[in-house]
């Protein structure tokens, strides 16, 4: 399992791609999936390992007895694209994923465990400043973390 970590300030090339820093290469490689964040104006990636992992926990939702475990699978799984990373460490990004996420030329890889998040420069230092000073104090209280 990979478990990512750090922000890493990248740009967004006219085709659409974003070059990875060169100590994730090793991680970051093959076929990647890129998908709409559930809850925030943000893509997530995922290596096929962990891609695989999530498959398994959204196969086992009642999608034939549910609607809205139906559609959550239908928006998941259908606004992904499976990319392949290049030689040179290059990922592609769909358009409509970068309308999605409001990318522009300045964007940010943020390490979230065992995925990465790719937002916007500008939109992640706004989310980063909505944050209250507790906020991770608070977090570690609320969740029982102990760390």
């Amino acid at each position: 399992m990979v478990t990512f970590v750090d922000e890493y300030e990248r740009q967004l090339d006219e085709r659409g791609r974003i070059i990875l820093p060169s100590k994730l290469r090793d991680e970051v490689r093959g076929t990647v999936y890129i998908t709409q964040a559930p809850s925030e104006k943000c893509l997530h990636l995922y290596t096929e390992e962990e891609w695989s992992k999530v498959a398994e926990k959204v196969n086992r939702l009642p999608t034939a007895t549910d609607r809205n475990a139906a559609a959550f699978v239908r928006l998941f799984f259908g606004k992904a694209t499976a990319v392949t990373v290049d030689k040179q460490g290059r990922i592609p990004i769909a358009k409509r994923l970068i309308d999605y996420a409001g990318l522009s030329k300045e964007a940010v890889l943020v390490g979230a465990n065992t995925r990465l998040e790719i937002w916007d420069a500008l939109e992640w230092e706004n989310y980063q400043n909505k944050l209250s000073d507790s906020f991770m104090t608070d977090n570690i209280l609320q969740y029982n973390l102990n760390i």
